[in-house]
């Protein structure tokens, strides 16, 4: 007999899904911690960086009022130290959400310490071992950091640092333009701080699709964001309190930027090596678990889910993961993940939605078949309104309609997605949207009306219709 049926191993978002369902499944289930609940999302990711991101939204607002035919007579005026205090009061009451108390309700036993393998059925904690018949691994990721000369030198930021200053900077080289990077410049920059993104590739986003990241580009760099792509760092060292970076281009042109604080947000590496896996029988890689289609790992009993599962390290995946993992660990029928339907979206303003094939990716696959319908937020009544025209929807189908990849950059660009997403997970032609009644005005027209070109061209499309528009060319001969 073991102590629990599962035993979840980090309280992350994908250990609290897990340790829930599988407490609901009706099994004895326990769930091990080592740092504090809701782990990356609500302590360095998720939570604060949303709520930084809103507050310099209402900053950058504030200072269009005259746009909007507004005056105050009195100045706003930006503390950026209360708007830290503020990110941190948001992510502590997420916190309490989640008190230890309420997994003891649910039946599940909450265990703080650090979870070492002894072979595939047992760990130890510190101090008791801990028998289980399944486990399901959540333990997250954590920043990469470069080796760059100097870098060890200076004190640097991560994701897991930025949040706990009392106080932003007035300078800040960011290294790396992936979601992080790419958030925290475009929301810092509104916040009073001068940025440098340096990027290794052309455009920042590489995942993203690539006309959609080069609009967001020049969107960031019209405010003030200094983006230097192509370019990688070289060293770093400080003089009188100052960060110095050497940064050479793709021809080898050097170029010194300083900077009051660096944050590194250059790729994530999966918390597995302390975990002594290889006890288990578990196989792993620099990239995470080795698992198969069911989520299980080499150790047929010990399953994985979130960061530790490449390639997707979303908190939406990391929940679907764990749903799957727990289904599999906790009952006979076993099911797969799906990864035929993920899409993420990086919030900055605007924010760029993804799900599915880029243009570049559909056209190596399927040729010229590929059809692509735009829509410009400029063309949007309700984008008009609100003085929100930046950006466009492209939605990529193939010869029949069917949804290949759904892209969009803009205003509510994470909302507008979900319409189409739900075509594309249902199966269902782009052109269905065309005969949706919507609300008027809403933002919905960016994804209705590139449905309604669909709509038409696949109308036309159709033999009768071919038929009918051939007959009428001969009658006015």
């Amino acid at each position: 007999m073991f102590d629990y049926d599962v035993v979840v191993i980090g309280a992350g978002s994908a250990g609290l899904v897990a340790s829930k369902l599988a407490a609901g499944l009706g099994k004895k289930t326990a769930l091990i911690e080592k740092f504090k609940i809701g782990g990356d999302c609500t302590w360095f990711g998720c939570i604060p960086s949303k709520t930084l991101i809103k507050s310099a939204e209402v900053v950058h607002q504030s200072r269009r009022l005259e746009d909007f035919g507004i005056r105050l007579d009195t100045q706003i005026t930006l503390d950026s130290r209360k708007v830290m205090a503020h990110v941190r009061a948001v992510r502590q009451a997420d916190y309490e959400a989640h008190s230890p108390e309420s997994f003891k309700k649910q039946g599940i036993d909450l265990i703080f310490g650090p979870a070492k393998f002894l072979d595939a059925n047992h760990i130890n904690t510190g101090d008791r071992i801990i028998s289980s018949d399944k486990f399901i691994l959540c333990t997250g990721s954590r920043p990469a950091i470069p080796r760059i000369e100097g870098l060890d030198g200076i004190p640097f930021l991560t994701n897991e640092s930025i949040f706990e200053l009392e106080d932003l900077p007035r300078s800040m080289l960011i290294l790396g333009g992936g979601p992080i990077g790419s958030e925290m410049a475009s929301a810092l920059n509104r916040l009073g701080v001068k940025i440098t993104l340096v990027q290794r590739g052309p455009t920042i986003l590489p995942r993203d699709d690539s006309e959609l990241a080069s609009d967001l580009m020049d969107f960031m760099r019209a405010e003030g964001v200094t983006i230097l792509t192509k370019s990688v760092p070289r060293r770093f060292y400080m003089k009188d309190g100052v960060t110095y970076s050497e940064i050479a281009d793709e021809n080898n042109n050097v170029i010194t930027v300083s900077a009051d604080s660096v944050m590194v947000a250059a790729g994530r590496v999966p918390n597995i090596d302390n975990l002594d896996l290889d006890k288990a029988g578990v196989e792993f890689d620099k990239r995470g678990l080795k698992v198969d289609g069911h989520l299980a790992t080499t150790a047929r009993n010990i399953y994985g889910a979130g960061d530790i599962v490449p390639p997707y390290l979303f908190t939406h995946i990391a929940e679907h993961e764990a749903i799957v993992a727990t289904r599999n660990a906790c009952l006979p029928v076993k099911i797969k993940p799906d990864y035929e339907n993920v899409l993420w979206c990086t919030f900055t303003d605007p924010a760029i939605a993804h799900a599915g094939l880029t243009e570049s990716e559909a056209r190596d696959r399927f040729g010229d078949s590929v059809r692509v319908y735009k829509w410009q937020f400029s063309n949007v009544d309700r984008a008009g309104t609100d003085l929100a025209s930046q950006g466009f929807a492209k939605i990529i189908c193939d010869k029949k309609a069917r949804i290949l990849g759904i892209h969009i950059l803009g205003a509510h660009a994470a909302e507008l997605m979900h319409e189409v997403q739900l075509a594309k997970s249902f199966g269902k032609p782009f052109s269905a949207i065309a005969n949706i009644v919507h609300a008027y005005p809403s933002y919905s027209d960016v994804v209705r009306q590139p449905a309604k070109r669909c709509y038409i061209e696949m109308l036309q499309n159709k033999w009768f219709i071919r038929m009918l528009q051939k007959t009428r060319s001969v009658r006015h001969k």
